[in-house]
């Protein structure tokens, strides 16, 4: 499909249109289709919306050929997408009406109410957070009906067949959604169990039963326990009453998952005291398990339904000062308050649903809060407004939870109601932020300046300094450098020094370079001692380099790794360092610089530059300081915490047996081999990116020495090729090496199919909705959401996607680039280059995220090739 639709999408950028320009003429034809509908040219209408979907379906290939893959472009095109289909489908009523054809005009009107409702269904359930994507009558298949309907001149027939399935769709997506609600107000514990999800009660300790050595399970009980877990899944509570009733089951390592089971097996089975005893008991004998919050949920609730209030209130109230940071808080402080409004204790209820709003702002009990105390109002109870230090706490938590937008309204008006300096500022820092988040740099910068205007002199300086940044990356630059003369003049010694650096960077970007070394050089003989004198030194170095003067660089260098924080900064030093000296005098001279970059990380980006200049081969490296078996399961076989989450894998309880070995990875902090054989066991679950996030903790100076002794089973780990068939079949699809896909996955999602970036990438490969679905329609796919979870789809999207960077960039650096920071930006750093040497072109990207991305995806590629390619 792209072999045709590519070269049409690079003809249509030829000549200057943009994607947005197809989008809004597919409007304008699907208007002539409404026409022509109206004065009864039925195929003419069909014709035209075969044109209509073409410019819908190469928009997509223009985004791709021109590099505009944009939100707004995917917004425009779905706001675009409905606006066609009602004036189409309103034109038929309109058809039908004038004819007349009653029947027709009602079936027509029936397909129009069917295909907003399949879209709004869909939206609304997007804004309460649940993905649903169900149904069969998407917006492809109700074009293709009226298409059909339309040439054949059976458009009567389309119309039955599009207004049934289409309001069938909305339909399931109700269910489905209630369902969904439903399920998630754990009013049943066995939700967790068949989703998968258990959030954590608050660290603690490790509990007793692990620390006395677990008694072995017979291989026939542990069978009978994992036969009654399938059973129950299934719907049958009997079987698991009586496996885990057992004194086996209650003394076992596994004693709290066991109550818990069993207290919602007997629930199921209608013994509501027996379940909420069972619950109790939970909470009594094993206070510090994860499971203690969601039981005592559970024997409230359960008490709640027997009319047992006052201790139903009580285990609440129990509930919400033993786990304060429970997941279970807000559902807990809900159902009190309802419990409170049933027993007619209306203020008590309002005070509970306030703290609610105040502790949970985020969640849908939140929601429900609100919607109480709005109905106790009306009903002309008292309904106090919140403190303004209450206000300050749920806007703090809003922020924290990621409604920016809301976060920052709310701070706004605090900030101009108090007359409270601490509080304004604070105010005033909540709104920075949020707007920093949502990419409002300006806003940032400008509440940072009215914080700094009240806050006590001694934070005035580091406000200042935060709103510089903030202004430069407006591209407000000059604004930028009025700021920090003011903390040069004013700020402590370390903020001074922060400011010149930053100034540095900023004269860089107005091409002031003189200024900018002056800035440099500054930093670096004032305050020497300080990290950021290494920064001025690296970047004065850059300077010294590109303006053809490779003696001074080298020294630059060369003195920066001397300083007191320089370790840091000591491999990419040195090796450019040896490319000064290499320019000056040889490469039998830089050769000892490369070697010392070997000798200190031979596995490593600046490693593997450097190994590729050295004439003869490195030494070896030392021997590593611990020793790791080759059988990663060897180093945990005696971990009776892991043997617990073992035992909960083994009889079907996976989820919760990943979620106790985040409780054994924690204890095993500090033993290098036992958190080495913990990640293997979460490669065996498939969860990689779990054992790259203990690996990349705890093991980067291991790997970097790249020792022979290392075992084989520790780089596979370390470099994982989760869903490998999918991998190289798309890859190969896309004329692409499949070891340089396994780098970008490994550094964009670390292999975890559920990935979602801050700013809403998802996937194995991060992509973003709006440029998937124009990548989708350019390779032939119909575009579902629910593809970017899917690893076989997210690799084929992605590939196709990266493929095209490396279509236009040649080079996997500059592909990278693209890929990562927009193929715009990209563009604009190749023209206003200043040098055709791609090492340094990387190390002089502006955006650290980038730069830092490609140096790693380019050795993470050379660490496949070695591990599974022989290279």
């Amino acid at each position: 499909m792209r072999a045709w639709t590519d070269p049409i999408g690079h003809a249509l950028f030829r000549l200057r249109l943009r994607p947005n320009h197809l989008t809004v003429a597919g409007l304008g034809v699907s208007l002539l289709a409404a026409a022509a509908f109206v004065a009864g040219r039925t195929r003419t209408a069909g014709l035209l919306l075969i044109l209509a979907g073409l410019f819908d379906f190469f928009d997509g290939s223009l985004a791709r050929a021109s590099g505009q893959v944009t939100p707004f472009g995917a917004f425009l095109d779905s706001v675009i997408d409905r606006y066609s289909d009602l004036v189409v489908l309103l034109a038929i009523v309109v058809l039908f009406a004038r004819m007349p054809h009653t029947r027709g005009a009602i079936i027509a009107m029936a397909g129009l109410v069917g295909s907003v409702m399949v879209s709004y269904t869909k939206a609304r359930a997007e804004s309460i957070g649940i993905e649903c994507n169900v149904g069969v009558m998407e917006r492809p298949e109700r074009m293709i009906c009226l298409i059909a309907g339309a040439l054949l001149g059976l458009l009567e027939p389309a119309l039955w067949i599009l207004a049934v399935l289409a309001n069938l769709t909305a339909i399931q997506r109700i269910a489905f959604t209630r369902r969904a609600i439903r399920d998630s107000a754990r009013l049943s514990i066995g939700a967790a169990l068949l989703s998968g999800v258990l959030v954590a009660a608050p660290a603690a300790a490790a509990d007793t039963l692990l620390a006395n050595s677990a008694p072995s399970i017979p291989p026939a009980t542990e069978g009978a326990w994992a036969a009654a877990v399938t059973g129950f899944q299934a719907g049958d509570p009997g079987p698991l009453i009586r496996a885990f009733g057992s004194e086996a089951a209650l003394s076992s390592p596994i004693a709290d998952y066991a109550r818990y089971l069993l207290a919602d097996a007997l629930a199921r089975a209608g013994d509501l005291e027996a379940a909420r005893a069972v619950a109790l008991g939970l909470a009594e004998r094993h206070p510090n398990s994860r499971l203690a919050a969601p039981a005592l949920l559970t024997a409230a609730t359960l008490a709640s339904h027997a009319g047992a209030d006052d201790e139903a209130q009580a285990i609440l109230k129990r509930l919400i000062s033993s786990y304060p940071d429970a997941a279970e808080v807000p559902e807990a402080l809900y159902l009190l308050g309802m419990i409170g409004e049933a027993g007619d204790q209306r203020d008590a209820a309002v005070g509970v649903y306030q703290e609610l709003r105040v502790r949970a702002p985020t969640t849908g009990w939140e929601d429900g809060a609100t919607e109480r105390l709005a109905a106790l109002a009306a009903a002309g109870v008292r309904v106090p407004e919140l403190l303004i230090d209450q206000r300050l706490q749920r806007a703090e938590r809003l922020l924290s939870g990621g409604v920016s937008k809301m976060a920052a309204e709310e701070a706004e008006r605090i900030a101009k109601e108090t007359r409270d300096s601490g509080i304004a500022v604070r105010a005033l820092r909540i709104v920075a932020d949020a707007s920093q988040k949502m990419g409002r740099y300006e806003a940032a910068a400008r509440a940072l300046e009215l914080a700094a205007a009240r806050a006590p002199a001694d934070r005035r300086s580091g406000l200042l300094l935060e709103q510089a940044r903030l202004w430069r990356r407006a591209g407000q630059r000059e604004r930028a450098l009025t700021v920090l003369a003011g903390v040069e003049a004013r700020g402590a010694e370390g903020e001074v020094a922060e400011a010149l650096c930053l100034k540095g960077r900023t004269l860089e970007e107005l091409d002031r370079q003189t200024q900018a070394v002056s800035a440099y050089k500054t930093v670096a003989a004032r305050s020497p001692a300080r990290a950021v004198a290494c920064e001025a030194l690296w970047r004065l170095g850059w300077l010294e380099y590109l303006r053809g003067d490779a003696r001074a660089a080298e020294q630059t260098w060369l003195r920066l790794i001397e300083l007191p924080g320089g370790r840091a900064w000591r491999q990419p030093a040195l090796y450019w360092a040896g490319r000064a000296k290499e320019q000056t005098a040889g490469l039998e001279a830089a050769e000892t610089l490369y070697r010392r970059v070997l000798g200190e990380a031979p596995r490593s980006y600046y490693g593997l530059l450097a190994a590729r200049r050295v004439t003869t081969p490195a030494e070896a490296a030392p021997d590593p300081a611990i020793r790791l078996p080759a059988d990663p399961q060897e180093a945990i076989g005696d971990d009776p915490g892991f043997a617990r989450a073992d035992l909960l894998r083994r009889i079907g309880l996976v989820e919760f047996a990943l979620q106790e070995l985040e409780d054994v990875v924690a204890r095993a902090v500090g033993d290098p081999v036992r958190l080495y054989g913990l990640s293997g066991v979460y490669v065996r679950e498939e969860r990689y990116h779990l054992a790259l996030r203990v690996l990349r903790r705890n093991f980067v100076a291991v790997a970097e020495s790249g020792h022979s002794a290392l075992p084989r089973a520790f780089w596979e780990m370390l470099y994982p090729l989760g869903w490998r068939q999918k991998l190289t079949e798309a890859s190969q699809r896309a004329g692409l090496d499949p070891y340089f896909v396994a780098a970008v996955v490994r550094q964009e999602s670390s292999y975890d199919p559920r990935a979602v970036s801050p700013a809403g990438a998802r996937g194995l490969m991060q992509l973003m909705p709006g440029t998937a679905q124009i990548v989708a329609e350019s390779c032939g796919l119909t575009f579902r959401d629910e593809l970017l979870d899917d690893p076989a789809a997210n690799l084929q999207l992605g590939t196709c996607f990266l493929a095209d960077r490396m279509r236009e960039w040649a080079d996997p650096r500059l592909a990278l680039a693209a890929y990562n920071a927009g193929p715009n930006r990209m563009r604009q750093w190749w023209q206003t280059r200043r040098t055709n040497d791609l090492e340094a072109f990387v190390e002089r990207i502006p955006i650290d995220e980038t730069r830092h991305y490609v140096k790693r995806v380019m050795f993470y590629w050379e660490e496949y090739r070695r591990i599974y390619g022989g290279s």
